[in-house]
């Protein structure tokens, strides 16, 4: 499933809320502060697995975050054998739908510094 996160219109007001207020991430090598939204507006961060809020206006920009994403229509890629899907990962919000674990899925991460 992929979404760029633009086209969940958020309001002045709710980019603000999401820019200025900080989440707990939390990782499996260390955890640290950030925003949902980056200072400079590139990109979103957002997994419910590990953001925590610190606060109640943390609470609320996830419960926004949270809110939105639910109303989203994704596009969704119907995958076939050897299929390869490039992403923007700064720029589009990604998920897995329900799948065959048996299904002998392998993922590949590249940087392209362009």
């Amino acid at each position: 499933m992929l979404l760029d996160w633009r086209d969940l219109s958020f309001s002045p007001e709710e980019l603000q809320l999401l820019e200025g207020t900080p989440i707990l991430v939390r990782t499996g090598r260390r955890s640290f502060y950030s925003t949902i939204l980056s200072p400079d507006r590139s990109f979103v961060r957002y997994d419910p697995g590990c953001l925590e809020a610190v606060d109640e206006r943390g609470r609320a920009a996830l419960g926004l975050a949270d809110r939105r994403l639910a109303l989203a229509s994704p596009n969704v890629h119907t995958w076939r054998r050897g299929d390869i899907l490039i992403i923007d990962n700064w720029r589009v919000l990604h998920a897995r739908g329900p799948s065959d674990h048996g299904s002998g899925r392998r993922l590949a991460r590249i940087l392209i510094d362009a």
